[in-house]
């Protein structure tokens, strides 16, 4: 069914977002003393849902070729001092923990709603800035089946969050006044900036602020059990 979508002609972001929405990972196999025969599978249990050590593994690879990619030989040292296997569970629980909060809400994401998004990438469009079926066409003829399922999975998970994190912003009213762009003004110095600007800016910090401090809220409620050691070395 995902494949037939694809196929079809409206499929796009996904190409470029299978490079911006990767966590980035390493490819560390520790030893995973765990008793029990079906928690020695899993690195972490979300509320009763595991993520499994291939799961993990999979992620940390993706991460691990991007740091190669971006660092070259000292990818490896980069990886260490970022800590990036416990960046890389820690962005799974998340995940986790956003889908089955959008699962409980019934936030549902149509295909028609991952087309446009696949529509509005440029990496598609031609020189009018239209979506340009034949162009598209030929740079996903490169890409298997299979990776093309993962694109469209990770678009539709982007999605689903983003229709997540607007329901949990309309729940409360957030604004700026008058009174905080004239502090932000003050304490800048410069008086030359456009006060809308500064709107929009100020409103778009308070927004973030709002949707992290309710998932930590979140994630302290729920019940997550770690099965590996992800501390630094030497910490």
């Amino acid at each position: 069914m995902a494949l037939k979508f694809f196929r079809k002609k409206k499929n796009i972001r996904i190409i470029l977002w299978i490079v911006t929405i990767l966590i980035i990972p390493g490819f560390f196999f520790w030893g995973v003393g765990i008793g029990g025969k079906s928690s020695s599978h899993y690195v972490a249990i979300v509320n009763r849902e595991p993520i499994t050590i291939r799961e993990f593994y999979d992620n940390l690879w993706e991460v691990e070729e991007k740091y190669r990619e971006i660092f070259g030989d000292k990818y490896r040292e980069m990886m260490e001092a970022f800590n990036i296997e416990k960046n890389v569970l820690e962005n799974m629980i998340r995940e986790k923990l956003l889908l089955q909060e959008a699962k409980k809400r019934r936030i549902k994401v149509f295909k028609n709603e991952i087309i446009e998004v696949v529509k509005s990438d440029p990496l598609f469009k031609n020189e009018k800035g239209e979506f340009d079926e034949k162009k598209y066409r030929e740079i996903i003829a490169n890409y298997p089946d299979e990776e093309l399922k993962k694109i469209e999975d990770r678009i539709r998970k982007q999605i689903l969050f983003q229709k997540l994190k607007e329901q949990i912003l309309s729940e409360t009213n957030i604004d700026v006044s008058n009174t905080e762009i004239e502090e932000y003004l003050k304490h800048t110095g410069n008086k030359d900036i456009d006060k809308e600007n500064i709107r929009k800016w100020l409103l778009w910090q308070k927004r973030e602020k709002y949707f992290e401090d309710w998932y930590k809220n979140l994630k302290n409620k729920a019940k997550i059990v770690i099965l590996i050691p992800l501390e630094k070395k030497g910490s």
